[in-house]
């Protein structure tokens, strides 16, 4: 139907809206421990491609103003996280890249904290550009286009990082 899931056979279809035609993927759990995102159209590859967009201000700068600055945290930890945080955004670009001439992306066990990491990434991107605060508080159809294609992409990414939890991290 494109409105939830179907946990008995392992099949999840995630709208992005209540208009649920906007973006509507198939997610499900691999034999080999990992999952397989299948888009349908170019609205759901258009997601997947902003990803690495939506993680436009560099996460480990963002955590280094948190920092005083007697700690060296820009000049001991800062190049190693732009390392770590920019190879996570790599491989997800490369992937979907990849994964757009097969039709389907399979994130396998081994690549799946990189996956989870780049949709933190690219989740606080966006609330670092729309201060969305608590979900709770927010009516998706009373935000601006641009404020709600994001908001509504950042849940998107919430829900991958769930699967991603659910039946591939072990946390």
């Amino acid at each position: 139907t494109g409105k939830g899931r179907d946990v008995c056979s392992g099949t999840a279809r995630f709208p992005a809206s209540r208009h649920p035609r906007k973006v509507v993927m198939t997610v499900m759990p691999t034999i080999n421990g990992g999952i397989k995102l299948t888009p349908e159209n170019d609205k759901d590859w258009a997601v997947l491609k902003a990803i690495a967009f939506d993680a436009h201000e560099e996460l480990a700068a963002r955590l280094g103003r948190l920092m005083d600055e007697e700690s060296m945290w820009e000049d001991i930890v800062v190049p190693d996280l732009k390392t770590h945080f920019s190879g996570q955004l790599d491989h997800v670009v490369k992937a979907v890249n990849e994964g757009k001439e097969k039709d389907e992306i399979t994130i396998p066990k081994e690549e799946s904290e990189l996956w989870y990491g780049a949709l933190n990434q690219a989740r606080l991107g966006l609330e670092s550009k729309y201060h969305f605060g608590q979900e709770e508080d927010i009516e998706p159809d009373e935000l601006k286009e641009e404020e709600r294609q994001g908001y509504l992409r950042g849940r998107f990414y919430c829900t991958i990082q769930t699967v991603l939890m659910e039946y591939v991290l072990e946390i």
